[in-house]
């Protein structure tokens, strides 16, 4: 199923809309719509339609035609609010084309919070979305296509004229996942995500760059001179927040609303691998009614009640709604409890797309307004999109109705004493303390560093205060160890200890005292201590610290998810050292000590660690799946030399499904590695696979074929023949016989697959899957072989045939011949997916061409309405059984969508599809290729052998191209045979899914989708 794209900004990324319930002041919101047919809002209108909880009010602070559509706000030290807004999106401008973008700064705030002066500091910039300024407030990192600039107010007339790349270069092929979101971290380092689909190679000043591939989170120096990995993985982060406890949250588009993030993790994306420990933990099961979110903040605001103090709000731009969630501590791990909406609108062209908490303690909203959520279902043409509205709000607790609310703070830090900014270390509102930190380590010197110093000599002093000021201290290096130990290790208060700990993770080297501070903490009383100290002992790798992080792994609850992965990225860190090893085998471990360090060993890409691994497949049991893992491993990265040992675990299994089993995780391994397996593992495979495919059994069967295409044996093409010919088993298993043969013998596959597309007496299915096969194979003689077959075969096969010919400019130019000639129907030029493949193909006057062969024939509309009608039509009349539509939608649907935590990931997940209603879904299956986003597009692979595959590229192991074909299957194509790579414009599923599936399951599977409306957590 197509997944949904959200307004750009709004979410940067990917959203699923479901129908959503108002669970504030029992109000509905208005139904999602992909255009709304509500009228356009005036600010003061907008205004009365949001809805916030008691005690709290809605302010406006700017407005079009002040701003534009803006996409991040941030404060200065000054008290001013910056924003970055946007004119151009989503059309990135070339190089050298003046822009209308800019970055503008509000200030003198009224008593009802609007800005009252509005300047622009930057002009001329593309795209504008990630944005901080630095505590001159003369001064601010702004990302604008390509780069992140320094963009500086040199002779203080308020505006930019210096414009300087700092960070670069930012990939801006998906203009809605760009790189966003700067963040102050407690160390002084910028903190931002890198969005969805695009490819960044990034360096600062140093030249060190990093390569980041949609969703990651990373860290900068301010000055220019580094950027570095956060975490690994999410689809389409836009937002983070840091707690009281320096952990780091995020917001992210199409995975989970909200992650508390570990340093090093990695996190779940399309098709992208994690690091060999499994995805890090998450701190939700639910989804907030969609995917679309973007923004997060967390309430550490002295202006808000106690009820509220603590939330996380994130922005949902599909339900037009501030979501909030509470937090349960389980140990060190937050659990998110959902909480009523913060805030709910009756306006559905609300669109929250970033949340800033304010140094005056009230919640400032970045509303990219407009009617149209989707880029996607509605062409981005379309004449209903808003261009240039847009809103700020800001949401402050005013208390008892009669009280007045609270002007926004108007204090400039920039000129405060030091005095002043030391006791606003102690503010309970954590954008003020920030700002203080930084002012202080900007003014430098020793005044700010004696004043600190004496302050965390008192006893009296408040932890936020004393956190604040060894960071401070920290960052103007003037935090000794012994300074940093005595405040850390006499803290009563935890947040103390685990902020002395944080410092230590970035110090070059551990002096003696540190490292004994470290261990000791292992074994503190609070899960955070314990957790901090982990990331500690894994930032600085010795052999001492493998014990007392079994211990930690091996002590802490299982429902503290996120210190036990801490516990295994420290443990795993210091088995990257090979000089550990040794030390090691010296260790007293125990069977579960030798399975924690197994689980761990699996990550690290070296010899030592295979080694260890293949030991302990030998000498210790341990469950299928990790066996798996382990000898994959081994195959890949061990030494060469244990081969033999490999063979030999080979030939010691006796089950032939975990003997094949074996023999692909090391034929695999290998092949990642470059090497060919051993002559004895392919006789082995060569036996298991005769008997696989002669059996009665489907899942043998299905075994023996997989197994046929993944080592590439030509030995049992007679085997795959005898499938072929049995009329006993299901045809889509003759069909993959089929196509097996093509792939393995050329010419012995172009002439059965001919036989079988030309034999009237096959079933319709075997003779699509030959002209598919054909089609697809780059000979003229396959070529002409569908060709031919378009002048007899019925419809549905022609359509098929047409469909896969027009994949490759050859295959278009000669279907448009045919279809000239009077060969081949004109109405296949009246099928969507047919007319992408021909443009895709680049035909020259492809447009005038249909037309002039489409003259005379009813609209293709006509046909696609008659089939949307007669099976809408169908299914209302229908009685259709949920029940049969859960397991159609497992074997249809399940090899490539998940729902529910059931099925697998290739494509989007289906959670809460039901909300899309009747139409939508009917679209949706009846019409894939309608709104086809770009990580879901087909790749096309032209290779040495004359072959063609397609499909959908999921990722890269080694040499070796990983695909998934229309079924969801993974196709392993080496990287030394692909002569040309192309992404086209078309779904992996099949444009003809619906009419595969016979009318009675297909309503079936209606009635199914259509139950399933809420997202519930994976089981």
């Amino acid at each position: 199923m197509p997944h949904t794209r959200v307004l750009g900004p709004a979410c940067l990324g990917l959203a699923m809309a479901v129908l959503a319930t108002g669970r504030v002041g029992g109000q509905q919101p208005a139904p999602v719509e992909n255009v709304s047919t509500f009228e356009h809002r005036s600010p003061a209108d907008e205004q009365k339609a949001l809805h916030a909880p008691p005690g709290f009010e809605v302010q406006l602070v700017a407005a079009e035609p002040d701003i534009q559509k803006p996409l991040n706000l941030a404060f200065d030290d000054k008290g001013r609010l910056w924003i970055t807004d946007t004119v151009e999106y989503p059309y990135a401008a070339a190089p050298g084309v003046k822009t209308r973008d800019t970055v503008k700064i509000l200030s003198d705030f009224g008593p009802d919070g609007r800005a009252r002066k509005i300047e622009t500091f930057a002009d001329n910039l593309n795209i504008p979305i990630g944005l901080l300024p630095r505590p001159s407030a003369r001064e601010a990192l702004v990302h604008s296509i390509p780069n992140i600039y320094l963009l500086k107010d040199a002779d203080g007339d308020g505006k930019a004229e210096v414009r300087e790349p700092l960070y670069g270069i930012f990939g801006h092929r998906d203009t809605h996942g760009m790189t966003n979101a700067f963040t102050w971290g407690y160390d002084g380092w910028i903190y931002a995500c890198h969005g969805f689909s695009n490819d960044s190679e990034v360096a600062g000043g140093d030249k060190r760059s990093i390569k980041m591939n949609s969703g990651n989170t990373y860290r900068m120096r301010p000055d220019g001179t580094h950027a570095e990995y956060v975490t690994h993985g999410q689809v389409n982060p836009f937002g983070l927040a840091f707690d009281e406890w320096g952990y780091l949250y995020s917001s992210d588009c199409h995975s989970k609303p909200l992650y508390q993030l570990i340093r090093g993790g990695y996190y779940p994306s399309f098709g992208k691998p994690h690091d060999g420990l499994n995805y890090a933990p998450e701190m939700v099961t639910h989804d907030h009614g969609s995917t679309a979110i973007s923004g997060i903040a967390v309430a550490l605001s002295g202006l808000f009640p106690e009820a509220h103090r603590g939330e996380l709000y994130v922005g949902n731009v599909v339900t037009n709604r501030i979501n909030a969630d509470k937090i349960e501590w389980h140990g060190s791990t937050p659990k998110g409890v959902e909480q009523p909406d913060f805030v709910w609108s009756e306006d559905n062209w609300f669109r929250p797309v970033d949340l800033e908490l304010g140094p005056d303690g009230a919640l400032y909203v970045a509303d990219f307004y407009n009617r149209i959520i989707g880029h996607y279902e509605v062409p981005l043409t379309h004449p209903g999109r808003d261009r240039t509205s847009g809103r700020i709000w800001r949401i402050v607790y005013k208390g008892d109705a009669a009280k007045p609310v609270p002007a926004p703070d108007t204090v400039d830090r920039t000129k405060a004493a030091v005095d002043a900014l030391v006791a606003d270390l102690a503010s309970p509102t954590l954008p003020v303390r920030v700002s203080a930190s930084n002012q202080l380590v900007e003014r430098g010197g020793d005044e700010a560093a004696s004043k600190l110093i004496a302050l965390l000599g008192q006893e009296s002093r408040p932890a936020p205060q004393a956190v604040h000021a060894l960071w401070v201290l920290e960052r103007l290096g003037k935090l000794d160890d012994d300074l940093l130990l005595r405040v850390a290790r006499g803290a009563g208060e935890p947040t103390l200890r685990v902020h002395g700990l944080r410092i230590l993770i970035d110090r070059p080297q551990l002096s003696e005292a540190a490292r004994a501070f470290a261990l000791a903490s292992i074994g503190d009383e609070s899960a955070h201590v314990r957790r901090a100290a982990a990331e500690v002992l894994g930032a600085h790798a010795d052999a001492a610290f493998v014990r007392p992080l079994l211990k930690l792994k091996r002590s802490t609850a299982a429902d503290d998810t996120h210190l036990v992965h801490v516990a295994r990225i420290a443990l795993r860190d210091q088995l990257k050292d090979a000089a550990v090893w040794a030390r090691i085998a010296a260790l007293p471990l125990d069977d579960q000590d030798r399975a924690d360090l197994a689980d761990v060993a699996v990550a690290v890409p070296a010899a030592a660690p295979a080694a260890f691994l293949l030991s302990h497949v030998q000498n210790f049991k341990e469950s299928a799946e990790n066996v798996a893992r382990y000898i994959h491993h081994v195959a890949r990265y061990g030494d060469p030399g244990l081969v033999p040992e490999l063979s030999a675990l080979v030939a010691a299994e006796t089950a032939p499904r975990g003997r094949i089993g074996l023999i692909k995780e090391i034929h695999e391994g290998m092949q990642e590695r470059g090497t060919a397996p051993p002559p004895e593992l392919r006789r082995a495979a060569l036996d298991l696979i005769a008997g696989f495919l002669a059996s009665k059994d489907l899942d043998d069967l299905k075994k023996g074929i997989e197994a046929v295409g993944e080592f590439q044996l030509k030995e049992s093409i007679p085997g795959l023949e005898g499938v072929f010919a049995r009329n006993d088993i299901p045809e889509g298993w003759r069909s993959e016989a089929l196509a097996a043969i093509a792939r393995l013998d050329m010419p012995l596959g172009l002439a059965r697959l001919k036989s079988a597309l030309d034999d009237g007496r096959l079933p319709l299915p075997l003779r699509e899957a030959a002209a598919v096969t054909l089609a697809n194979i780059e000979k003229p003689e396959a070529r002409e072989a569908v060709l031919t077959s378009l002048a007899t075969a019925p419809e549905k096969l022609q359509s098929t045939a047409a469909a896969a010919l027009v994949r490759r400019k050859d295959g278009a130019e000669a279907l448009l011949a045919a279809v000239a000639a009077g060969k081949a129907s004109a109405r296949l030029l009246q099928q969507r997916p047919i007319v992408i493949g021909l443009e895709n193909a680049e035909v020259p006057n492809v447009a005038a061409r249909i037309s002039t062969l489409l003259a005379g024939l009813p609209p293709a509309d006509e046909q696609l309405r008659g089939l949307l009608d007669h099976r809408r039509e169908a299914f209302q009349k229908a009685a259709g059984n949920a029940g049969a539509g859960a397991k159609a939608f497992e074997t249809r649907c399940g090899v490539c969508h998940q729902m529910e935590g059931k099925g697998a990931r290739v494509g989007p997940q289906l959670d809460g599809v039901g909300g899309r209603g009747l139409d939508r879904l009917l679209e949706d299956v009846l019409d894939p290729n309608r709104n086809v986003d770009q990580m879901f597009r087909t790749t096309t692979l032209a290779l040495a052998d004359g072959r063609v595959v397609s499909g959908l590229l999921l990722r890269e192991e080694g040499r070796v191209l990983v695909m998934a074909d229309a079924q969801g299957r993974e196709v392993r194509v080496p990287l030394d045979d692909v002569e040309e790579r192309k992404v086209v414009q078309l779904s992996p599923m099949p444009a003809d899914m619906a009419l595969q599936i016979p009318e009675p399951e297909f309503n079936d599977l209606l009635t199914y989708l259509l139950s399933r409306t809420e997202v519930k957590p994976a089981k």
